[in-house]
Order: C-alpha cells, then structure tokens, then sequence
C-alpha cells in the first residue's frame, strides 16, 4: 500500500511505496521525525542555491498559507552536519588574472579576412 508524506516547505504530498518510505523513516529515525523534517526534491534544490523558504514557495507556487519555518531548522535539514550554506555566488573578478582581454594578431588577421 502506497504512503504519502508532506513536504514542510511546500505542502504537497508525495505518494510513495511502502519500501522507499520504509528507507525514508530508517534514515529519519522514526516516522515523527520523518514527517517534521521532511522536504521534496524540487524545494531542497532551491533551497540549496540559496533561495530562502519564502521564495521557493513563490517559485513553485504553494500555498500562501503554510506555516513559517526556522532556518536552523531548514539549515541543519538541508545542508545536514555541515553549519554554513556554500557560497555558490562565483565572484569573477578573481579570473582576469588568468584570463586573456585580448585577441591574438592572427585571430584578428583572420576575422579582418572574413570581413
């Protein structure tokens, strides 16, 4: 028999077999816990580039009237032991070091050929 579990950030319910819910409460530790912390795939996604809860509800559209949650809680959930949020901003002001702002001569003898 099919389960179903609610995701805390969303809300929606996702119908799973009784094996993979099996799987989900062992790695929970038991069902209580399985159901306060739980959060699907689409939503950890998002919340793992950096977008808070807020904005993942209006992502994919939830419902506006779902409980506010910690973001410890959201923090110790996603990212589990590992305390801060990885810096996924890339900052490419430390590549013009290594990186070329001109064109070789024979690349513009080239294109000036085509043109």
């Amino acid at each position: 028999m099919a389960k179903k579990i609610i995701c805390i950030v969303t809300g929606r319910a996702l119908t799973i077999t009784d094996s993979y819910y099996q799987k989900k409460v062992n790695k929970a530790g038991d069902e209580e816990t399985l159901t306060k912390t739980y959060i699907c795939k689409e939503a950890k996604k998002l919340l793992r580039l950096g977008n808070n809860v807020k904005k993942v509800r209006e992502i994919l559209d939830c419902d506006s009237n779902l409980p506010d949650i910690e973001d410890e809680i959201i923090t110790s959930i996603v990212f589990g032991n590992n305390k801060r949020k990885n810096n996924l901003i890339t900052d490419f002001a430390s590549l013009t070091s290594i990186t070329h702002n001109e064109t070789d001569i024979e690349v513009k003898r080239f294109i000036k050929k085509l043109l």
